[in-house]
């Protein structure tokens, strides 16, 4: 399901129970609007009292965006979903389907062309009759003005990832547009699937100040905003001539309300306050599942909760031995069992098991103290004072490590982190922030040591987390790691044709963090 991707507990509903079909999207959510809609098909509130009707879904979230262009953040991408669509979307088996382009380019379909000079050609045939919310057609050049903007030194995006690899596009006609890449560019399927920026409106303005649009964005989607009351909700409204037809959505009017307090959001979906609660933590999953009215279905997402080690702040990280180390030390399947109650097992790797490119086939760091401390003493960090804390020139080995407040599991993580490095003479001190302070952290590069999570997109394209050229603001490589051979290993990758090639060979670097994969449960 799309929004179980999100957080721990990603998506929690109250109501009859019905079924909902939720798709995963590689950008975060796969259309939620059209997901939530099938969540009230009987109608009604439900027998409960407390469900959604096909009036007002209420939604609370415990952060506010900062904007809804969705080239501009990655905070809360459902309140975007529902109003900006994508040229492709991915189904619940993440695999790409066309949403607002009428096919996906293929060799065999003529839509991919290797051209004599190296580069790659990509043709997108977009879907007849679709408008943007102002009734202006969606075209080919809204497609080409968004490339253009995106790689323009005038705009800021949250990251220029793919876009920077494409040198023009061509529109020969109003539903036709050519994209020229440079290079071969494996993950091309997704390079549009956050849809495209409406060019007769930000067109000659600054994008970055675009007040208008990026708190009112124009898109495609089922729904539009009708409010944005600061601090306190974003309100949607169902537009009356969406394209796909005027059965959808379902649900006339989507109200996400922001709730930084986990306890009250908790509070409200039990009193039907709310209907869904997003980013509930773990811990409230044992607290909900015997609620009277709610029934949690646990599904997999695409998404993994792990530690990112900022090596720019902490040179020791940028110790191989230092890392392996760290995570021998952490008893990961030992958390797994207690603290994460079973939710999350362990993984070895930034790719997940949804993904074609998965394999198991790696290395793994088994939780082993003693080979912890043969490794931290090789790399020259000894309790030279006999302080329990090892040093090396003088400096202790010691970090902060960073994770969000209120969310009890992640908490408990960290102390558990904290008490399994003290063991190895590793000194962690632990600070506590809000989930909108921990984004502007990570983004700025202000910390050591962060527990938090990654959803990974469906195409294993990972430069833009651990390529030494996508720091922050042109990707999210917010671990600052610059490793020449790992880069040159992941711009192949990405060149190779067909995709797939080569793949795996980065998974030894991405493999060394504490890390698990989510399992978001789901309440009806």
């Amino acid at each position: 399901m799309s929004i179980a991707t999100i957080a721990f507990v990603g998506f929690v509903r109250t109501g009859r129970r019905r079924t909902a079909r939720l798709a995963r999207h590689a950008s975060r959510t796969a259309m939620l609007a059209l997901a939530l809609a099938s969540c009230a098909r009987d109608g009604g509130s439900g027998a409960s009292g407390r469900g959604p009707s096909n009036d007002l879904l209420i939604v609370a979230y415990d952060r506010e965006p900062d904007t809804l262009n969705r080239f501009s953040t990655h905070i809360l991408e459902d309140v975007q979903t529902c109003i900006i669509e994508g040229l492709v979307t991915t189904d619940e088996n993440m695999q790409v389907i066309p949403l607002l382009a009428s096919e996906i380019p293929t060799p065999e379909n003529g839509g991919v062309v290797m051209r004599p000079d190296g580069g790659m050609d990509v043709t997108w045939k977009l879907r007849p009759g679709v408008t943007w919310h102002d009734g202006v057609p969606f075209t080919s050049a809204d497609v080409q003005f968004t490339v253009d903007a995106i790689n323009s030194p005038n705009y800021n995006p949250e990251s220029t990832d793919g876009f920077d690899r494409i040198g023009s596009v061509d529109t020969p006609d109003s539903l036709t547009a050519v994209v020229h890449y440079k290079e071969p560019y494996a993950p091309y399927e997704i390079q549009f699937i956050r849809g495209a920026l409406p060019r007769h409106v930000l067109q000659g303005k600054d994008i970055d100040a675009a007040v208008e649009y990026n708190r009112n964005p124009l898109g495609t989607g089922p729904y539009k905003v009708t409010e944005w009351k600061t601090g306190e909700y974003i309100l949607l409204e169902k537009v009356p001539d969406y394209w796909r037809g005027p059965e959808y959505p379902k649900i006339a009017r989507v109200l996400f309300k922001f709730i930084p307090n986990t306890t009250t959001r908790i509070n409200q979906l039990k009193s039907g306050e709310a209907h869904l609660a997003a980013l509930v933590p773990w811990d409230k999953y044992r607290e909900l599942k015997d609620v009277p009215g709610l029934t949690i279905h646990q599904m997999m997402g695409n998404s993994y909760e792990h530690i990112t080690l900022n090596e720019r702040t902490v040179p020791a990280f940028r110790d191989v031995r230092v890392r392996r180390a760290l995570i021998h030390a952490i008893d990961r399947e030992l958390l797994a069992r207690t603290v994460l109650d079973g939710l999350a097992p362990v993984i070895h790797g930034a790719i997940q098991p949804l993904s074609w490119a998965y394999t198991d086939s790696v290395r793994t760091y088994p939780y082993d103290t003693t080979a912890a401390r043969a490794l931290l003493d090789e790399a020259g960090w000894r309790d030279s004072d006999g302080d329990k804390v090892r040093d090396r020139d003088g400096a202790p080995l010691r970090f902060t490590l960073i994770t969000q407040a209120g969310f009890a599991i992640r908490e408990n993580i960290a102390q558990a982190v904290q008490r399994q490095l003290r063991d190895v003479g590793v000194d962690v001190k632990i600070q506590l922030v809000d989930g909108t302070a921990i984004s502007s952290l990570w983004f700025e590069g202000k910390f050591d040591a962060m527990l938090h999570w990654w959803h990974m997109p469906s195409d294993p394209e990972i430069t833009l987390f651990f390529a030494s050229d996508r720091t922050p603001p042109a990707g999210r490589n917010i671990n600052y790691i610059a490793d020449d051979s790992l880069d040159r290993l992941m711009y192949a990758s990405t060149a190779r044709w067909p995709r797939g090639r080569g793949v795996s060979s980065w998974w030894r670097r991405s493999s060394a963090s504490p890390s698990w994969r989510r399992r978001s449960p789901c309440t009806t």
